[in-house]
């Protein structure tokens, strides 16, 4: 498959801080119960479970929650120091949109429109997010419209090698460390499919601050022939997109397939979802009154089994991955190029910033097709 007929990847960014210590801070001190709580909730452990079962009897009012997160968390504006798109420099907010995760509140490039990855997306309960930029209907299956414009997300790549692919630098802030979900510092990245909203919390690269890093994008194709749906579901252990459709995503993937079960499966048994998953206005966002029953079905839901066992692979799907290698950054050598640095010290930068790039190293890339081994023809030809 040739590198113009697929898309770059989408790419989610998070900080591992969950929370800003000059905001924490302020909550801390402000006297006001309901927003110590969700702090404490926000920085809680798996092991602390139980820690809110009788402190709180009920969860805060979604609308305040979600206010909360935004106010607590880096804004992308304040992560993204730089975005550079085929060596040209952009403006990382015409690029980058705030998106909900199992990580918190992260920074997603390159998705395609809410109106293209949800069914009813005014019917959706999440971020009011932005697209300045024009937006195409990509689909694995269905690839982009001939009449997509040549500058509609997602974007595809623009050719092989780092002057053809997006450098991002992103500043940590570790003096703003309050509370994080790794034991270290910097972010959590991940490269994912246009059509889906990523999981990143479990699956995501740790990228640290102080370093300048390379990732190679490597995709990884799936096709079927169209005649592999006269063949059983169950034989040929994929679903092509008129075969399923979903309640939520426009696009059915794996993943978009799993995060759907995920947050039946919770509602159903806890009548809520996690604030990450998919829901309309009138689902119930959980708080950690909640903990004691969705822990219980966590285990079951992280493994797939066997909750999720209707979800089968996506007869074409594309995903990726990336080939990291990295090196330390230099006091001396960034103290050399002040258009980086942008009134930040070396210091400052050694500590606390990140140089990443992402690109193609091929023009080409194998896909790997489902047929059948033996057709009409071929049993009639022995």
């Amino acid at each position: 498959m040739h590198l113009q007929d697929l898309p770059f990847p989408a790419l989610t960014v998070c900080n591992v801080n969950q929370a800003k210590k000059s905001v924490a801070e302020r909550y801390i001190n402000s006297g006001i119960s309901l927003d110590k709580k969700l702090l404490d909730s926000l920085c809680s452990t798996e092991a602390d479970v139980d820690l809110f079962e009788d402190e709180i009897a009920e969860s805060a009012d979604w609308d305040y929650t979600r206010s909360f997160l935004i106010n607590v968390t880096q804004p992308c504006n304040e992560m993204l120091a730089t975005c550079i798109w085929d060596s040209k420099n952009m403006n990382c907010q015409d690029l980058f949109n705030a998106q909900l995760t199992d990580e918190g509140l992260c920074c997603t490039f390159n998705v395609v429109h809410r109106e293209n990855m949800f069914r009813n997306p005014r019917d959706l309960n999440d971020l009011n997010l932005t697209f300045p930029l024009p937006s195409v209907d990509w689909t694995p299956e269905g690839g982009y419209p001939s009449d997509a414009p040549p500058n509609g997300f997602p974007w595809k790549p623009k050719g092989v090698g780092t002057n053809h692919g997006l450098t991002l630098i992103l500043d940590a802030n570790v003096a703003e460390y309050y509370c994080a979900s790794t034991k270290s510092v910097g972010f959590k990245i991940l490269l994912h499919n246009p059509t889906e909203t990523p999981n990143i919390a479990k699956i995501g690269e740790i990228y640290g601050p102080g370093v300048e890093a390379r990732a190679v994008i490597q995709p990884r194709i799936l096709d079927a022939r169209p005649a592999l749906k006269y063949i059983d579901v169950n034989k040929r252990l994929c679903l092509f997109s008129s075969e399923k459709e979903l309640v939520f995503y426009r696009t059915y993937t794996l993943r978009n397939c799993e995060m759907e079960c995920k947050a039946k499966s919770m509602l159903d048994r806890c009548k809520c979802v996690h604030y990450y998953m998919p829901k309309n206005r009138t689902t119930r966002v959980c708080g950690k009154a909640d903990a004691k029953c969705y822990s219980k079905i966590k285990p079951n839901t992280e493994t797939d089994t066997p909750i999720c066992d209707e979800c089968l692979p996506a007869c074409n799907e594309i995903s990726y991955f990336g080939r990291l290698s990295t090196a330390p950054l230099n006091k001396a050598l960034i103290g050399q190029y002040p258009e980086i640095l942008r009134n930040r010290t070396p210091e400052y930068f050694i500590e606390n910033m990140l140089i990443v790039h992402f690109y193609f190293e091929d023009n080409t890339f194998l896909r790997f097709t489902k047929e059948e081994i033996f057709g009409l023809t071929e049993f009639l030809c022995k």
